[in-house]
């Protein structure tokens, strides 16, 4: 499937014209082409000739009604399949005619599996540009820590845009030359990559000249942005995305501001004070799987309006997304598996696991929870992970882990973790 940058640059162009001139409102004619897109939908068409209300969507359902609810006959079964042979291979180019399928665990740590057209990758891309990267007449270079490598970013490369893939998988300290002989204008990682990076630069006595750091994937707590603001110099801006969707992102004041020129964000409130909700997400810039009424489960903390201009919901705070990376200790070395190689591995290892936890509770420990359909086969489904986990750790070079299958010991007052690191010795 080839990108075009011509197409790019003229959705670019919209994304700018709109936001500039135009309210931050999704317009009528946006929402009537998407009311004809979802009629290619055989649940949601159904939906709107018995005149019914779009229910209220989770993942469970979502994946329950996956070959109904997509628009380019794809089936699950199909998808899944390929979803898989992606994850082993490493290679994450395949398509099912022209349509690129991802999957996905999420905090619910059941499957999800995600379709993109052509159409929609170039919108994704050009939405970035516009409100992460940002435009320049001047050379600038992108380096970007990922699970792995993302081949939009290919598509966009140009004199004046280049991108370097660094894969997290790595541990840091091999990384490090490379990224300051690279001397990149924008840095792209999670708040604990970036921490890393940050506290090496200290070490090796550099000052960092990157010009836009910006932090993904984990939730940014005020401490770590704190520290990285006074290591980089720089403000540290925020990426709000999920596999549902480019939600957030952070404008030139500061703040974190909801999409909410294509997408319709319905607020399932929390408390009384009515600061904290589940957003429930309508996309209408979506086709090949429409995402409608889509419930999330992160916690979202609503923010006061933004003098930068745009009328957006503003997020003070995100509650929910942050896991614990799990540190061991190799030849006096530390080594950091990040947790969504240990997510992949459970949702990829048994399609009967309903729900799980991961938690590292001593050095060369790890306690498992797994929440089965059948329960008799609880067994064998914990051997076939403890199998892939330890297949996980010996590729970082990591032996000798002791992984037993406990009872789930949660208190409902905390917050749900799935993937936890408990074993808080300081590095």
């Amino acid at each position: 499937m080839k990108i075009s940058k011509t197409s790019i640059l003229i959705k670019f162009l919209k994304f700018r014209f709109y936001r500039k001139f135009k309210s931050n409102s999704i317009s009528l004619i946006k929402k009537r082409k998407w009311k004809k897109t979802i009629l290619s939908s055989p649940y949601y068409k159904n939906i709107i000739l018995k005149n019914k209300e779009f229910p209220i969507m989770n993942k469970a359902l979502f994946m329950e009604n996956f070959n109904l609810i997509n628009t380019v006959q794809i089936k699950k079964s199909e998808a899944l399949k390929l979803a898989f042979k992606s994850e082993k291979s490493r290679d994450f180019t395949p398509s099912i005619n022209g349509i690129s399928i991802g999957l996905s665990s999420g905090t619910s740590g059941s499957r999800g599996i995600f379709l993109t057209n052509k159409k929609e990758k170039e919108i994704w891309v050009a939405a970035i540009l516009d409100r992460v990267i940002g435009f320049s007449l001047k050379k600038r270079k992108v380096a970007f820590f990922l699970r792995a490598n993302n081949n939009l970013y290919e598509a966009v490369k140009s004199k004046l845009l280049s991108f370097t893939f660094f894969d997290i998988k790595i541990p840091v300290e091999q990384h490090i030359i490379t990224l300051i002989e690279l001397n990149p204008t924008i840095l792209i990682a999670q708040p604990s990559m970036l921490m890393k990076i940050a506290q090496h630069y200290i070490y090796l006595k550099i000052q960092p000249r990157i010009q836009k750091i910006i932090s993904v994937a984990e939730v940014l707590e005020d401490d770590q942005k704190e520290y990285l603001t006074s290591v980089f110099n720089r403000p540290i801006d925020q990426v709000y995305q999920c596999t549902e969707g480019f939600l957030a992102y952070t404008c030139k004041k500061g703040k974190l501001h909801l999409n909410e020129d294509w997408l319709e964000i319905e607020k399932r409130y929390l408390d009384q004070k009515k600061d904290r909700f589940y957003p429930i997400i309508t996309d209408y810039l979506r086709e090949s799987q429409p995402i409608v009424r889509y419930e999330l489960n992160d916690i979202l903390h609503e923010g006061f309006s933004c003098s930068c201009g745009s009328k957006s919901t503003v997020i003070s705070k995100i509650e929910g997304r942050s896991d614990d990376v799990f540190r061991f200790y190799k030849n006096e070395t530390v080594v950091d598996i990040y947790p969504d190689f240990i997510r992949r591995v459970i949702i990829t290892a048994s399609k009967k696991v309903k729900n799980y936890t991961v938690v590292l509770i001593e050095a060369r420990k790890i306690n498992v929870y797994l929440e089965v359909a059948d329960k008799n086969k609880l067994e064998n489904i914990f051997k076939t992970v403890k199998k892939e986990l330890n297949t996980l750790f010996l590729s970082f070079g990591i032996e000798d882990i002791n992984i037993v299958s406990v009872d789930l010991n949660h208190d409902q007052i905390n917050k749900y973790r799935r993937i936890k690191n408990e074993y808080k010795k300081s590095f």
